[in-house]
């Protein structure tokens, strides 16, 4: 079984938005991160078409592989129909411990019933 982190930048206004998305999608808890964006000059910045302006949230989410991709479909479907404002990626997890039990049997369950994806 392999895991990934979901790291989501957005706006601080988008925060709910996006783990309600991610909720419905499969996803348990998440730590969120403040932040805001910084230059190096007084014009406004963009990243990936993504112009940073006030506060910032990063929410990061330890995922099963699998549903991560689940859960990256909904936010593509979500930015690309201009419902939302965000930059998602996974990165991988090489090494993980202290992951609770109850959450690998979810994890190792939705495996088996999602052998589709």
């Amino acid at each position: 079984m392999r895991f990934v982190t979901l790291l989501v930048i957005t706006s601080s206004e988008n925060e709910d938005k996006v783990k309600k998305i991610a909720k419905n999608a499969g996803a348990g808890g998440a730590t969120v991160i403040q932040g805001r964006g910084t230059s190096s000059d007084s014009e406004k910045k963009s990243f990936f078409s993504l112009t940073y302006e006030g506060n910032q949230v990063i929410i990061v989410y330890v995922l099963e592989e699998k549903l991560s991709r689940t859960i990256l479909k909904e936010f593509h479907m979500y930015i690309e129909n201009k419902k939302i404002e965000a930059l998602a990626f996974t990165l991988p997890i090489s090494h993980l411990v202290g992951l609770d039990r109850s959450l690998l049997k979810k994890f190792e369950n939705s495996i088996k019933t999602n052998d589709d994806l």
